[in-house]
């Protein structure tokens, strides 16, 4: 199996680092690209504040210079230092120094596009729903606009000694996350989850039949959870037939749970002690998002293990080429 390209989103924080470490270790031995997105450069405008106190014009532009070659510095130096964790952790790196040119991940992805990477890598920090304040303007846009697969990782990184859990719905986009998962995450062991949510306890109409003080009723209640059991139970079953023809060898298994997917998923990862969950998207942008967000996103904002979203079809949004620099200050490549 051919090593993935990757590209890994980074910023020197303790979530880009982590990143690092379990893209070496997910993947070994791949191309990675540690990118960098460049502090948006002072500009005489905004020091206009600056010049009510007369200070000369000249002296105000020397301060301006002094401050962007030292972001210019911080960003070579960022790199170099993404550089040498990619190296510790078994990846063969380069670097890339994004000119800042709106938000982080527009940068990001020029560059992905530019270098066809495999997989996105990105950190994010913290979880739950405060964290999208925190992750938002790289982790979220990435999720929602990359076009192709992304591994977002929490500071930490968390245990990656567990089998890899993959939800599937049957979907065609399910299909093609797994056969993608299959590609990338060669002879990993993998858990294919269905989620179900039980008619008979999760919705007024199956707990008024189950509450019913005949048998029959009783019955027809027990006979209906059996039934859509054995139905999740074969959607599964699928996804893991279709994960051993791939050369992954899985298991199945089908979780009763209320509510979004995204909790059943996250419970079966953490009773399987998972190292990754690996879940499929549909198309990207912001209507995506309504789509995206009771599954994917929900993972990605509440997940205490990596997840490995990976949208159906492919594809980069287009915009200009990025402006890149390696850390010697050349063109990188």
């Amino acid at each position: 199996m051919t090593a993935p390209a990757l590209v890994i989103a980074y910023d020197g924080s303790p979530a880009a680092a982590s990143a690092i470490h379990v893209a070496g270790a997910l993947f070994p031995g791949a191309q990675a690209v540690v990118a960098h997105v460049q502090r948006e450069p002072a500009t005489l405008g905004q020091a206009a504040a600056l010049s009510r106190i007369a200070i000369p014009d000249a002296e105000i532009a020397g301060g301006i210079t002094a401050l962007n070659r030292a972001a210019a510095d911080e960003a070579r130096a960022i790199v170099a230092q993404g550089r040498r964790a990619a190296d510790q952790a078994g990846l063969e790196p380069a670097t890339a120094t994004v000119e800042p040119a709106g938000t982080a991940w527009r940068g990001i992805l020029r560059i992905a596009g530019e270098r066809d990477a495999s997989v996105v890598v990105c950190g994010s920090r913290g979880q739950g729903p405060f964290s999208r304040a925190a992750i938002g303007s790289t982790s979220s846009g990435l999720l929602h606009h990359a076009g192709r697969p992304l591994l977002v990782v929490p500071e930490g990184g968390g245990d990656l000694s567990g089998p890899v859990l993959v939800g599937y719905d049957g979907s065609p986009a399910a299909d093609a996350a797994v056969s993608r998962a299959a590609s990338l995450l060669g002879g990993r062991e993998a858990v294919v989850v269905n989620v179900w949510e039980s008619l008979v306890r999760h919705s007024l109409g199956g707990r008024a039949l189950a509450s019913v003080p005949l048998e029959a009723g009783r019955s027809l209640s027990a006979d209906l959870d059996a039934y859509f059991t054995a139905v999740a139970t074969d959607v599964a079953e699928q996804g893991a037939d279709l994960a051993r023809l791939e050369g992954m060898p899985a298991t199945a298994q089908a979780v009763e749970a209320k509510g979004s997917p995204w909790h059943g998923l996250l419970a079966a990862a953490g009773a399987r002690g998972a190292a990754l969950i690996v879940v499929g998207g549909r198309g990207r942008g912001a209507v995506a998002s309504t789509v995206l967000g009771s599954v994917s996103s929900g993972l990605v904002h509440n997940a205490d293990l990596p997840v490995l979203v990976i949208p159906d079809g492919a594809g980069i949004p287009g915009g200009p080429p990025a402006v890149v620099a390696d850390d010697r200050g050349s063109p990188a490549t």
